[in-house]
């Protein structure tokens, strides 16, 4: 079998032609123009012979769908990547095949064509292969992208559970110098007679550093809204037997001062020369609120990472081996208290094997320490660091944590699917559990049951998709049912994908975590994640 073209034309033009064999421009300009002259629109599935071509062609709707072959070719295949042709052309027009959509979608049909037929001889592909091949779906893009989003999520969660810590501290802060902050607005008409000439100066000091004007000081009225003005007057003789208590909260906005130097005012305008209270209370409260920047609070991210692929057969049971691959990412956030940080690990499996960051000393990684080699090296703020990664291959099928199996059969309209999911592992939970079957619009799949979670038809993915928000003990299998206008094989092969939060497949425990030469012990937040992606069908 030669193809030599393949072509989709309308009344009187040629929409889209693409070419399989080295031919001149006038030669397959001239094949085509000589198709619309011979061509019987009365009748269906036919070819028309002449003396050096055979036409192959399929009325669809308003266009013709035209294959030339030589006439030495088998006309059986012929037929055979006729109607591949077919499929893929209503599957690129989705909805209905016309010279709009076929024009708007030219060049995915020119991609998928080159998908079935190579240098003129068909290859051996499905249409759900043809897909996949143009789509350039990754798996590993949405690994990512869930991960991402999981992490996304969390740090939304802590970030709203570090922003009421932050707010009740302030409370609790603010409630507590409020009788302090009336003494110093409350102050007799004695004067500063009994402080020192050091500590006046030293305040005043403090003020300027603050943005106070000392000529507005004189002008108080006692006003609820003049504390910074009437500051000065505020020292009485009665309160020098408490001055530390006193003292002790002005340190609050000082200590806050320096929190926030990122200095808003020189990133948004020059300040105000006299800044009242209201003013100088937001600035202080400024500072707190940085925090929301890092909600983790904690020096040092850990992130155990690990993705476990697999393929699974269509009647259940593996594919192949199962492949797990993880890693132990590690983001300093203050370099000031962890530039140095060090792990010491649980007894680690031999049954992964391990490789170590070229940074790092593998000889302590021998006593589970992860320990940086040159103290020259240490780790940079912000920044993820790959310490370690494992990997490890299995044929055993109880290394995953779920069985699958499909149960497809024939009927008079296309395909009805049963598909059977169960956790076998009662000790693992696992979340965010996606199944698809690639399943094109003109199939118009319909779901008949599903239980638990939900099912659809994205048509945008052209996808029925499965999602079951939680698979754990409580609910620990489930059934979906669902039929397409299809052949089995374009149903396959399908995708499961899920998350499992809190463990890995691979022991990876910290035992401690601390500087390496200071040896102060450095708090972490630590996040587990193992994310399942199985094909089914493969």
């Amino acid at each position: 079998m030669v193809v030599l073209s393949a072509a989709v034309i309308s009344t009187g033009k040629t929409l889209v032609a693409r070419q399989f064999v080295e031919m001149t421009r006038l030669r397959i300009e001239g094949l085509l123009s000589a198709f619309q002259k011979l061509v019987d629109s009365g009748r269906d599935h036919t070819f028309i012979e002449t003396e050096t071509v055979r036409y192959l062609y399929q009325p669809m709707e308003s266009l013709h769908l035209l294959v030339i072959t030589n006439k030495s070719s088998n006309i059986l295949e012929d037929l055979e990547t006729l109607r591949l042709l077919a499929k893929v052309v209503q599957d690129c027009c989705q909805i209905q095949v016309n010279e709009e959509n076929v024009l708007k979608h030219a060049f995915d049909i020119v991609f998928s064509f080159d998908e079935v037929v190579s240098f003129g001889h068909r290859e051996s592909v499905t249409l759900s292969q043809i897909k996949s091949y143009t789509e350039m779906d990754s798996h590993e893009e949405k690994l990512h992208q869930m991960i991402e989003q999981s992490k996304i999520n969390e740090a939304r969660e802590m970030a709203k559970k570090k922003q009421l810590e932050l707010k009740k501290a302030r409370l609790q802060d603010g409630g507590g110098s409020g009788p302090k902050m009336d003494g110093f607005g409350g102050g007799g008409p004695d004067g500063p007679s009994s402080m020192s000439s050091p500590s006046i100066s030293s305040f005043q000091s403090t003020m300027s550093s603050m943005g106070g004007d000392s000529g507005s000081r004189g002008g108080g009225g006692g006003g609820g809204g003049g504390m910074m003005e009437e500051s000065a007057p505020a020292w009485t003789p009665s309160m020098s037997t408490d001055s530390g208590a006193v003292i002790k909260p002005k340190e609050g906005p000082k200590k806050g001062m320096l929190l926030g130097k990122k200095k808003p005012g020189d990133i948004f305008g020059p300040s105000e020369p006299a800044p009242s209270a209201a003013a100088q209370e937001a600035v202080v409260e400024q500072a707190p609120a940085a925090a929301a920047y890092n909600p983790l609070m904690d020096p040092v991210r850990v992130e155990i990472e690990e993705k476990i692929t697999a393929d699974l057969q269509v009647e259940g049971g593996l594919n192949g081996e199962v492949t797990c691959m993880g890693q132990f990412q590690v983001t300093v956030l203050d370099a000031a208290k962890a530039d140095l940080v060090c792990f010491k690990l649980a007894p680690q499996s031999q049954d992964f094997k391990y490789k170590v960051h070229p940074n790092l000393n593998k000889a302590s990684h021998a006593a589970n320490l992860l320990e940086v080699r040159d103290a020259t090296k240490a780790y940079r703020a912000n920044t993820p660091a790959p310490l370690l990664k494992w990997q490890s291959k299995s044929g055993d099928e109880d290394f995953l944590p779920v069985t699958i199996s499909c149960w497809p059969s024939s009927t008079a309209d296309g395909t009805q699917m049963v598909l059977e999911l169960e956790l076998t592992d009662m000790n693992v939970s696992l979340e965010e559990v996606y199944i698809r079957f690639p399943a094109t619009a003109s199939s118009r799949p319909i779901i008949s049951s599903c239980s638990p979670g939900e099912a659809g038809y994205d048509a945008a993915a052209g996808q029925v998709v499965w999602r079951i928000p939680v698979l754990d003990k409580t609910e620990a299998s489930g059934t979906l049912e669902f039929s397409a206008s299809a052949d089995s094989a374009s149903l396959l092969p399908g995708s499961f994908e899920a998350v499992r939060r809190g463990q890995t497949k691979c022991p990876m425990d910290i035992l401690e975590c601390y500087h390496q030469e200071r040896k102060d012990q450095i708090s972490y937040t630590l996040e587990k994640v193992s994310v399942y992606a199985l094909r089914i069908g493969a």
